[in-house]
């Protein structure tokens, strides 16, 4: 049997106390990826913990080997607006194994101005970046509307990309539709433009459906052997966080990816959730 180390054992720890602390849960009432909030949702104003685990598989075809990702997040909401977030993630892609940590801050600057900065590393960044700088900024305009302008820089092994993105959106009733349009460049090489139009709808309290597209042209790294790639790309993904009780949730994502004519990327991510 392979022994299991360092936060991969803490993360597995984690994931065994939260099925087994939900075994006794009743089933009932949040991160794909990532726990940070949606920039221009309302956000609770009471003090909030959370804390997350999850797996997901995506198969590749052009016989490449299987995408997988191991997780564990976590995120603290100060009130409205006010939430810090990080994690750790373990992946395989192209055979390659990679680890990451990430953290990040959202917090509003006045009434209707809104920020996010995060940051990731990988101390192994055989696909995923060495390191990663985000930052963005909203504004509420009234009526359910807002904008939002963001950079982020990635630093991979052999080369730096560069990805702005403009964003609109817009909440009414129970939806969310939004726009985004982003342009990723990799230094010293001419721009891609991709978009993606997302529609959400909220359930039940904090229950959550939704399903995105994205198609156009984006900037991949694919490992030290392949370096970076812009290709065309389309993609539709399915959402969602159902919670079973007050303080656990499952999260879910059904990805169909296609990176041009280099491969179809098809997979599920699974996640539970504890909320207190």
């Amino acid at each position: 049997m392979t022994e299991v180390t360092g936060w991969r054992a803490a993360l597995c720890a984690a994931a065994a106390w939260l099925v087994a602390a939900s075994a006794g849960a009743q089933p009932m009432p949040e991160a794909v990826g990532i726990i940070k909030p949606a920039i221009g949702g309302t956000g609770l104003k009471a003090p909030r913990t959370e804390i997350e685990v999850g797996y997901g598989k995506e198969t590749l075809t052009n016989n490449l080997p299987d995408w997988t990702t191991t997780y564990l997040l976590a995120s603290r909401q100060f009130g409205e607006r006010k939430t810090l977030y990080g994690g750790l993630r373990e992946t395989r892609r192209f055979g390659l194994d990679d680890t990451e940590a990430h953290a990040g801050l959202y917090f509003p600057l006045t009434a209707t101005w809104t920020s996010l900065v995060e940051a990731s590393a990988s101390p192994t960044h055989e696909v995923l970046a060495r390191y990663s700088v985000y930052g963005e900024l909203q504004k509420n305009l009234g009526s359910g509307w807002s904008v939002g302008l963001g950079l982020r820089h990635n630093e991979y092994s052999l080369i730096g990309t560069n990805v702005l993105s403009i964003s609109a959106e817009r909440y009414w009733g129970n939806f969310r539709g939004a726009y985004t349009l982003y342009s990723g460049r990799p230094e010293g090489a001419s721009s891609a433009a991709s978009h993606r139009f997302q529609l959400s709808y909220y359930y039940a309290d904090r229950n959550s459906v939704g399903l995105s597209y994205s198609n156009g042209r984006e900037v991949e790294y694919l490992g030290p052997s392949r370096g970076v790639l812009t290709s065309d790309v389309q993609n539709w993904t399915l959402s969602g966080q159902h919670w079973l009780t007050p303080a656990w949730a499952l999260t879910y994502d059904l990805v169909n990816h296609e990176q041009g004519n280099l491969y179809r990327r098809q997979g599920l991510r699974l996640g539970i959730r504890h909320s207190f």
